[in-house]
Parts: structure tokens; C-alpha cells; sequence
């Protein structure tokens, strides 16, 4: 399956603003971010307080919808979807 991956605010320092990536029929979104953080390890410590425990504020979402009104991270991933990525942000 051919997805698609955008960063944002800090997340783009790690990654790359936005990549297509090949992924195994249902993968999930943890099984994603572990084959990120595989090839940018920084990325851990930028998203998750413990393993399996995202950070405050950080939201993914597959094709606009925050996985947290899904399946959280064992949300599987389909072909053609558009994952995005936000860190915290601040503002004011």
C-alpha cells in the first residue's frame, strides 16, 4: 500500500515535510510511527512520554480525522491515505 506522511511544526525538523511510503496491508498507525522512528529515532522522544503514550497534544490524523476518534494507534492504515502529523504547538 502507497500512503502519504505530513509533518508539521517541529515534526519537520525530524521528517521530511511530506513523503509517500510503501507499508504492509494492515499496518496500523503504531506500526508506522515504529518504522519512523526506526529511521529518525529523535522522533521518540518528540512524540511519546512512554511506549504506546503520545505526548499531550500531539494529534495524528488519517485523512483529516484525529485516530483518537478511532482507533487511537492501532488504527489501521489503507492505500491512498494521508497521514499527518502535528507536535504541540503554542501560541499567542
Amino acid at each position: 500500500m502507497r500512503i502519504k506522511i505530513k509533518s508539521f511544526a517541529t515534526f519537520r525538523n525530524i521528517l521530511e515535510n511530506e513523503r509517500e511510503m510503501e507499508v504492509a496491508e494492515g499496518t496500523t498507525v503504531a506500526a508506522l510511527l515504529d518504522l519512523l522512528i526506526k529511521e529518525r529515532p529523535p522522533l521518540r522522544d518528540a512524540m511519546f512520554e512512554a511506549p504506546g503514550v503520545l505526548l499531550d497534544h500531539v494529534n495524528i490524523l488519517r485523512n483529516g480525522r484525529n485516530i483518537h476518534f478511532e482507533d487511537g494507534l492501532e488504527t489501521r492504515i489503507a492505500d491512498k491515505d494521508v497521514i499527518s502529523l502535528f507536535p504541540p504547538v503554542g501560541g499567542g
